[in-house]
């Protein structure tokens, strides 16, 4: 049997980041069952830098997304991870629309999140596709290689002689205190003993914290996004990135770009009715043409000669929504009963949030280990 300090289940960019950050006189190992890193959520989003403007005072997403967007900035300058800063507009597409604009200015104000109020001429100078009445700008806002970062954090885990097994996956809890689960690698199942267990296991993480706790209290759904490709006429068109107002469920189809400076729409918001772990995969696909007219009809808004012929499909991202005894619950869940840590509820901002959140799993260990 296997031994050690701190086993992680999950390889997804919290998961690497709380390994990555574990205090180096314990020993750590990550269980990933696919044969990378981020393969789920981590590698299926926009890439972006958030702010923190959208989420409730003193909330964990709050907190976390604002140190964690300072932290990560950091990160990617000392360790070669590209990145730009280069800021995002939120913007209302009509006069009605103002008054909700004014309500994120003043919560970003008491937030102490900079931002600058932009008019309609100047704006429409700069990005001469946008039709909009006022907007926003955020110059904290960036984006960043998304992959290249997590193997940044892979890389530094590994040369502080922590161990990560990808095509591993966890199986069942066997005993507490200490935990010994089991595992299946490549079909063989094996036992590890550890002192401290973490649950960062991205989507399928309420289902193991249901089975190691013994309750049914927690619950992912999921809802997917969607985003399209735009076709290369709009490549190099837009500074920055393209945010409508918060709709529901989500931020609303909003124009980002990739450090090449292609450009995409997404993602839009999609609950999956129906959908399990069993048959989540499925959910992956869709039929991007009838999605088309929908992805037009929306940013034609604040982009009117937008056409569907200029949108090629791109990727579909699932996010886990966190509901704890039936009711949505809107933040980062992080909680400790005893030596077993659980992260649910991991959804944007968490590649922002990302280092700030292993900070404190990493805080949470030393305190239970020393």
């Amino acid at each position: 049997m296997l031994e050690t300090d701190v086993l992680i289940i999950g390889g997804g960019v919290v998961g690497l980041s709380i390994l990555e950050q574990v205090p180096s006189k314990w020993s750590a190992l990550l269980l990933e069952r696919h044969p990378s890193f981020g393969r789920e959520t981590s590698s299926r989003n926009s890439e972006v830098i958030h702010s923190g403007i959208y989420y409730a005072h003193g909330s964990k997403k709050t907190e976390h997304c604002k140190v964690g967007r300072n932290e990560l900035y950091r990160f990617c300058q000392e360790r070669s991870v590209p990145f730009k800063r280069c800021g995002k507009y939120v913007v209302a597409t009509h006069p009605d629309e103002e008054q909700s604009l004014e309500e994120l200015a003043a919560h970003c104000e008491y937030e102490v999140v900079p931002f600058q109020i932009i008019g309609k001429t100047w704006l429409e100078s700069k990005a001469p596709l946008l039709k909009v009445s006022q907007a926003l700008f955020f110059p904290l806002s960036g984006i960043l290689d998304s992959h290249q970062f997590m193997s940044a954090l892979e890389r530094s885990a590994k040369e502080q002689g922590k161990l990560i097994a990808y095509n591993t996956e966890f199986v069942r809890l066997l005993e507490k205190d200490p935990w010994v689960v089991e595992v299946c690698e490549n079909g063989k199942t094996f036992k590890i003993q550890s002192k401290v267990l973490i649950n960062s296991a991205g989507l399928s993480a309420a289902s193991i914290s249901n089975s190691i706790l013994n309750t049914d209290r927690y619950i992912h759904r999921f809802c997917r996004g969607r985003y399209f490709q735009l076709d290369s006429s709009f490549r190099g068109k837009f500074e920055s990135l393209i945010y409508p107002l918060p709709q529901k469920d989500g931020l609303g189809i909003h124009v980002t770009k990739d450090l090449s400076g292609s450009v995409r729409l997404g993602p839009d918001t999609d609950w999956c009715k129906g959908a399990n772990l069993e048959n989540l995969d499925s959910f992956y696909e869709c039929n991007w043409d009838e999605l088309k007219g929908e992805f037009t009809s929306f940013v034609r808004r604040f982009m009117p000669s937008l056409e569907p012929e200029h949108l090629n499909p791109g990727f579909t991202g699932i996010r886990p929504k966190l509901f704890i005894e039936g009711k949505l619950y809107s933040d980062f869940l992080v909680e400790h009963q005893g030596h077993f840590i659980h992260l649910l509820g991991i959804e944007s901002p968490g590649l922002t949030a990302s280092l700030s959140l292993g900070k404190e799993v990493a805080h949470l260990i030393e305190s239970i280990l020393q």
